[in-house]
């Protein structure tokens, strides 16, 4: 644990100077919060805490669970059983977009935020595609999306029936 938390203080302190992190972080800065219960300071730590673990999740040691888990999502089972067993490219930048698309809703929307795990993106508030790709770009540094790209991503997302789920890394 301890070591976990003193790997997340340098990276966090690596991808907030980084040209790339420092605008995507600027960025978020600016978004309006709306009517709710969602402070800055938790929209901060929650996008970090999802950016490093999808900068460090490995797909050659997760796959899918019993529960159609993986990387912070869980998939329907039409999903499940299109990919089969075969390995799932992009998992990580996935869940990554998926969350922090449905962060910036939360944070932005005038309704009363409680849960969200286990449920799809939201519809109300703002889901700031651009900010959402300078945060992909900047972990993912062969990724080169913009906002549309990520609206198109999230789309696929909900129709196919990914929802939200807790991470959970195999050691």
């Amino acid at each position: 644990m301890i070591k976990t938390v003193r790997e997340f203080r340098v990276w966090r302190a690596q991808f907030c100077f980084s040209p790339k992190g420092k605008i995507a972080m600027d960025q978020m800065k600016k978004l309006q919060q709306g009517k709710n219960e969602f402070p800055y300071g938790n929209l901060e730590s929650s996008v970090l805490q999802a950016c490093f673990q999808a900068f460090k999740f490995e797909i050659d040691k997760n796959e899918l669970d019993s529960r159609r888990r993986i990387a912070g999502m869980q998939f329907s089972k039409l999903s499940a059983k299109k990919f089969g067993r075969r390995k799932l490219p992009n998992i990580a930048r996935n869940s990554m977009i998926l969350y922090l698309t449905t962060f910036f809703r939360f944070y932005t929307a005038n309704k009363s935020t409680y849960e969200f795990v286990g449920k799809k993106v939201p519809n109300f508030g703002e889901d700031k595609p651009d900010v959402v790709a300078r945060f992909v770009n900047a972990i993912f540094r062969k990724e080169n999306l913009n906002g549309a790209s990520i609206r198109r991503i999230t789309r696929r997302l909900n129709n196919e029936g990914v929802r939200l789920a807790h991470w959970k890394f195999s050691q």
